[in-house]
């Protein structure tokens, strides 16, 4: 991989980091042409021409062909991940979603999904290649998809249903696929009821596919994003597995794809604001002396790169589990250390990235708010979208505790975590690693507490305490990581 990642970075960090300051521009984002000059209606996104370089040079890299078989998303992730470093790119949601969408169709697709549609998502031609979307979000649920009233029924042609409703958050809405969740007749209601399908924007003949999109959204970040609130009438739809797993493929395959991107997304961020405040502290004098030179600078800078870095680590492993369970042909999201890390670990980098974004620009101070000095400004306003994606923090926790409440399903990441730990035999360490295993073993009885107690009372509480064992999981490898390279000597 290391070619591909060295052209990867080059791109990232030449081309891709000036062409994502111009598509920011309000006169560059993208903008909807709903009728042809003809006066047919063709709903058609039009974007500056830089986005269709960046996004050649993005397919190029191969970073969803490496997907074609099962067991390479951490080479996925890492080309995610510097890519990354400029935002969102902005393609990123685009190889999320297309990421899964290319994964619940080799799980669960049938003979024409695998012949027609997987070769054209595999492509690394830009030009050629189909890309995908997911619409789940409707206007009365939100995370809630059991409320979804989206419908979809059969009676279309080859065997096609047909999709009616509306979906409120659209994102990549110019993807050739979208997955979908839809209710189908005489199904139960809350999730059991909802279905997975596979939806084309376009029909064969070039035709809108019964979809039709109401207005693009102004969204507070990722702006070179399309987000938009689409309608469906008669739209041919596909089932995507059986109607009865439509909820599972859609939480266990495509949107836990997408939870790992946003941690990837935003664990890159927080590394790009390190590398902007690091180097401006290099070169910034006040008062006679040069930034890095103030210990309370210091201080920040060392919070930003270790958050960043622990971001990082915690994507890998997530990455590297989801690699080794789809080569023993397993089920990643039947996994609950997959579960559980995934889920923690999409709250965490998410939700560390607006104060290492933050810190960055007080360091450099009123330069850190001016757009055309840094990417600063536009990595803030994408920090607060990115932790929206895929189920804000509430949700996550909520999900997490009804886990916990289930079946303890955090019990294997507390296991994994005390493991590590228990492996760093580095004499400078182990001061830092018994008092990592100390608070991991507060930290599992403080849950154990919580399980036997009130729910209600637990959901006041399980946010500080979940996130805590996802720290004591950061630290865990970066411990193994440090033991490994030599403790650095700062140590005691």
């Amino acid at each position: 991989m290391e070619p591909a990642l060295r052209q990867a970075g080059e791109d990232a960090a030449g081309f891709i980091e000036r062409a994502c300051a111009q598509l920011d521009r309000p006169e560059s984002l993208p903008r909807l042409s709903a009728w042809s000059p003809s006066g047919q209606h063709v709903d058609e996104i039009v974007f500056h021409p830089l986005h269709h370089e960046v996004g050649r040079r993005v397919w190029r890299s191969g970073i969803i062909a490496v997907l074609g078989q099962p067991g390479h998303v951490t080479e996925h992730t890492a080309l995610t991940y510097l890519f990354g470093l400029n935002g969102e790119v902005p393609h990123l949601c685009s190889v999320a979603c297309t990421a899964g969408l290319v994964k619940a169709i080799q799980r669960a697709g049938d003979d024409r999904m695998r012949r027609e549609w997987l070769p054209r998502l595999l492509e690394r031609d830009y030009d050629r290649r189909w890309h995908g979307a997911q619409f789940v979000t409707e206007v009365q649920g939100g995370s809630d998809v059991g409320a979804n009233v989206c419908r979809a029924r059969p009676g279309g042609p080859e065997g096609a249903w047909l999709l009616d409703g509306e979906k409120w958050f659209c994102s990549n809405v110019s993807a050739d696929l979208y997955a979908v969740s839809a209710r189908v007749p005489g199904g139960p209601d809350g999730t059991a009821g909802v279905a997975l399908f596979v939806v084309p924007r376009r029909r064969p003949d070039g035709r809108p596919n019964g979809v039709a999109i109401r207005r693009l959204k102004d969204k507070l970040g990722t702006r070179t994003l399309p987000t938009a609130e689409v309608d469906f009438h008669d739209a041919h739809a596909w089932p995507l597995g059986r109607l009865e797993e439509g909820f599972r493929l859609l939480m266990g395959i495509v949107i836990n794809t997408s939870r790992l991107a946003v941690a990837t997304d935003t664990s890159a961020i927080m590394r790009r604001a390190f590398v902007e405040a690091e180097r401006y502290a290099r070169l910034r004098e006040a008062f006679g002396r040069r930034l890095i030179e103030f210990p309370a600078v210091r201080g920040q800078l060392a919070e930003m790169r270790a958050l960043a870095t622990a971001g990082l680590a915690a994507t890998l492993f997530v990455a590297g589990l989801e690699d080794r369970l789809a080569r023993q042909g397993l089920a990643p999201e039947d996994d609950p250390l997959f579960r559980t890390a995934v889920n923690l670990t999409k709250y965490l980098c998410s939700l560390d990235a607006g104060p290492v974004v933050h810190h960055a620009i007080e360091i450099l101070g009123g330069n850190g708010t001016i757009e055309d000095l840094s990417p600063l400004p536009r990595l803030w306003r994408e920090v607060p979208v990115q932790e929206s994606w895929e189920g804000p923090h509430n949700t996550l926790m909520a999900q997490l505790l009804r886990d916990a409440l289930r079946a303890k399903l955090h019990d294997p990441l507390v296991a994994r975590t005390q493991e590590l730990l228990l492996g760093v035999e580095a004499p400078r360490l182990e001061a830092l690693r018994d008092q990592a295993l100390a608070a991991l073993d507060d930290t599992r009885a403080r849950l154990d507490g919580l399980l036997k107690g009130d729910p209600e009372e637990a959901g006041y509480v399980v946010r500080g305490v979940m996130g805590r064992l996802g720290r004591l999981f950061q630290i865990s490898l970066l411990l193994e990581e440090a033991a490994a390279a030599g403790a650095p000597r700062w140590l005691p």
